[in-house]
């Protein structure tokens, strides 16, 4: 059974070195004016819809130790990334790609957008640029990857239209390509407790109980017992021949298990969309489905809702 996605929000990294105006393009988008801002502190998410399509931009921190804390999971599980440079910063230059191509290595698909920002100043030329980042070797590493480089201004407005509608372009047509096959789907507490369970295939392999039960458990004790702080968090394990996302939100964990050929990225947004609809359909208030000590839902309540949501990016193992 083949389901299709509508319009859902695309994960999309912002990443670049401190002050080279990741934030400030945010607010741009927003707002169409350039404002000064301090250094992202982590990360901040916006909800941004740019030509039809609705992305959630991810603006991770700069500095060196939020690129070590978060850069690398967030990147990987996206959709497409964004790297600014600050093109009149020439000492940062060498630190800013060798940062460009880590992201590269962790994800080898994602579309890709460059931005050479603050053009309006004293600026390393783009073709200088595109040598310094060694772009030619992009197409020999990753054939697939759409990318483009383009030289904007945050402070003018130089080029960002132009950026974006190429970029969202590439976006649409990628997302039209990727999948998952879909195993199964379990949402938990944030103590931990399951409360929905089920399994897409009529007769689960027993290679799924060999390869996923020992270490299912195991993950989802440890990440369960980092919700205690609240917000939002995601992670992923990899096994012979199983995958498994995990989102937490405030209130609640989705593990979603999917074939070792499925893209993690959309697995990740089929998570983090049911958890979602989950906590707005009852509004926090799981506890009046809590009866005898086990939460009891509406009949094919998350499954109804995976059927209706998603299409052709999701496969439903049978």
């Amino acid at each position: 059974m083949v389901q299709k996605f509508p319009r859902k929000r695309i994960p999309i990294v912002i990443v670049g070195l401190e002050f080279a105006g990741k934030t400030s393009l945010v607010l741009h988008l927003q707002t169409g004016e350039f404002r000064n801002t301090l250094p992202t502190s982590g990360l901040d998410t916006e909800i941004l819809e740019i030509q039809g399509i609705i992305f959630q931009l991810f603006d991770l921190g700069g500095h060196e130790r939020f690129r070590q804390m978060f850069w690398k999971e967030y990147v990987k599980l996206s959709q497409g990334i964004v790297f600014i440079i600050d093109s009149s910063d020439l000492e940062k230059l060498n630190d800013a790609v060798e940062w460009l191509w880590k992201c590269l290595e962790w994800n080898p698909e994602a579309p890709l957008m460059i931005l050479a920002n603050k053009a309006d100043l004293t600026h390393i030329e783009l073709p200088k640029l595109i040598e310094k980042v060694n772009l030619q070797k992009l197409p020999h590493q990753s054939p697939t990857r759409s990318f483009q480089i383009f030289e904007i201004s945050v402070k003018t407005g130089k080029n960002i239209d132009r950026a974006l509608n190429w970029f969202s372009q590439k976006i649409a047509v990628s997302m039209s390509k990727k999948f998952i096959k879909l195993e199964g789907i379990y949402l938990f507490l944030r103590t931990g407790v399951p409360i929905v369970s089920h399994l897409f295939m009529n007769q689960p392999e027993e290679s799924m109980s060999n390869d996923i039960v020992p270490g299912f458990l195991n993950a989802i004790d440890e990440f369960a017992s980092g919700m205690m702080g609240g917000g939002e968090g995601l992670n992923s394990i990899s096994t012979e021949n199983y995958s498994i996302v995990m989102v937490k939100r405030d209130t609640l964990l989705c593990a979603i298990i999917t074939d070792k050929n499925s893209v993690l990225s959309v697995a990740r947004m089929v998570a983090k969309s049911v958890v979602n609809h989950l906590e707005n359909a009852f509004q926090y208030q799981l506890s009046k489905y809590l009866v005898d000590g086990k939460y009891l839902f509406p009949e094919n309540f998350v499954v109804d809702y995976l059927q209706q949501e998603f299409n052709e990016n999701v496969v439903f193992s049978t």
